[in-house]
């Protein structure tokens, strides 16, 4: 296909026009009508194809492209005066404010595409990519979800909102997207003004891993030029002041995932050396921080999974477990499966024996664990304080605690859940050796 004339202005977008080469004897007594597809006759132009071919192609390099593109009529052979003189049925058709005659200025023709296409008051191709993730705003498909999801109205008013010099707090219950948004926040945060510095803060080094990754998914998806020298995470350290550290003193905008599992004394720290920074905390329940703003999100993404609780005797609690988790391998891998403890005594004397009779390595996730040196391709064992942002099909809880609340620990299963509860941990025991055999 060959288009006859193009134009791309940064700031405003695209305009291209198809030559005709009617004059003014061939149109002085002729009329013109809008294309019908219905009529046999072949239609005189081609606007509508070209049209769709450039989109296309827009589409090849950047997805769900959103360039404006305007049409218009190149007539090399008519002068704008005879045009006036057509059939009124010309005039109702074409706005001359479409056309392009022979006897046009580059001034005058100039002026119709600036008309066409209103000035950008930020440069196109910035505008063009948020446009992308916040007309779009799809959040990456997952098993659950293989077409994707689209972000709220709740969701999409944070990401509207330009904040400075603030302190404002993210409400939410568990998987009502607060990751997901501070995802696209901080992309936004970045493509508005690449020289400034974002830290996003999180309880676990693997919770901002599994951020950073979902970042360079979504960037590379949307082919998006991102200055990654300009992120930087932190997961707080006990021993440590985050005040002090360099990307903190450094940060424009400060934002904490599942801030609710920090420290109290780490927030109030945040908040309290925060100065000009925007500081955004995305919080539960459990803690009420300071904030001149707040948004709360009442969507719910994760449907509602079946879970069962179990009562068991203190010394039957691990054999109760490795029925469980027989029963569900059969028809589950085990890199599907993690195990979560409130004592974290259990979780260590239970991994050999575990490991022992499924014939595994059972990973335990640790304060330190990183995905740049292990992964999380075998069974795992974890305390639920160490599992932010990690989402698991089946997921184990053995807890001695009646009364504990188990949301945060089911939240991290997509499909099953199996609460296993002993009634008196002093009696809790892992025998010495186990005698089962896959056919008891």
């Amino acid at each position: 296909m060959t288009i006859d004339l193009l134009f791309f202005f940064p700031e405003r977008g695209l305009c291209f026009a198809e030559r005709l080469d009617w004059d003014f004897d061939a149109l002085e007594n002729a009329t013109i009508e809008r294309f019908n597809r219905s009529r046999k006759s072949p239609a005189a132009t081609r606007l509508e194809s070209t049209h769709a071919a450039i989109h296309q192609k827009l589409e090849e390099i950047h997805p769900f492209d959103t360039t404006a593109c305007e049409r218009f009529i190149w007539m090399p052979r008519l002068r704008e005066d005879e045009f006036d003189r057509l059939d009124s049925s010309f005039h109702q058709l074409l706005s001359k404010d479409r056309v392009i005659f022979c006897d046009s200025t580059q001034e005058s023709i100039l002026a119709k595409f600036y008309c066409a296409l209103p000035l950008c008051i930020e440069p196109y191709p910035i505008l063009k990519i948020i446009g992308s993730l916040q007309s779009h705003t799809l959040i990456l498909p997952t098993p659950e979800n293989p077409y994707g999801q689209f972000l709220s109205e709740e969701q999409r008013a944070l990401l509207d909102n330009d904040f400075s010099n603030t302190t404002t707090t993210l409400f939410g219950e568990h998987n009502s997207g607060k990751s997901a948004l501070i995802v696209r926040k901080a992309l936004l945060l970045l493509l508005k003004n690449p020289k400034q510095k974002i830290l996003i803060v999180t309880p676990t080094r693997i919770a901002g891993e599994i951020l950073r990754n979902e970042i360079v998914s979504i960037a590379e998806y949307g082919v998006l030029n991102i200055q990654y020298a300009s992120l930087h995470f932190y997961a707080p350290d006990k021993n440590g002041k985050i005040e002090e550290s360099e990307v903190f003193q450094s940060a424009s905008s400060v934002l904490c995932d599942d801030a609710y599992l920090l420290d109290k004394t780490i927030l109030d720290a945040l908040i309290a050396h925060r100065g000009e920074r925007w500081l955004l905390l995305s919080m539960h329940n459990h803690y009420l921080p300071f904030s001149t703003s707040s948004f709360i999100l009442h969507n719910h993404y994760q449907k509602n999974i079946p879970f069962k609780k179990i009562s068991s005797g203190g010394k039957e609690a691990f054999m109760t477990l490795i029925m469980e988790l027989r029963t569900l391998l059969q028809t589950a891998t085990a890199e599907t499966v993690m195990i979560l403890f409130n004592d974290i005594t259990l979780l260590k004397s239970y991994k050999e024996k575990i490991d022992e009779y499924f014939g595994v390595n059972s990973r335990v996730l640790t304060p330190s664990f990183s995905l740049q040196y292990q992964n999380l391709d075998t069974l795992l064992l974890a305390t639920p304080d160490l599992t932010s942002g990690i989402h698991i099909p089946h997921v184990f809880l053995l807890t001695s605690d009646e009364t504990d609340n188990y949301t945060y620990a089911l939240s991290r299963a997509s499909e099953t859940a199996t609460i296993i509860s002993f009634s008196n941990p002093l009696e809790q025991d892992v025998p010495q050796s186990i005698h089962l055999t896959q056919e008891s």
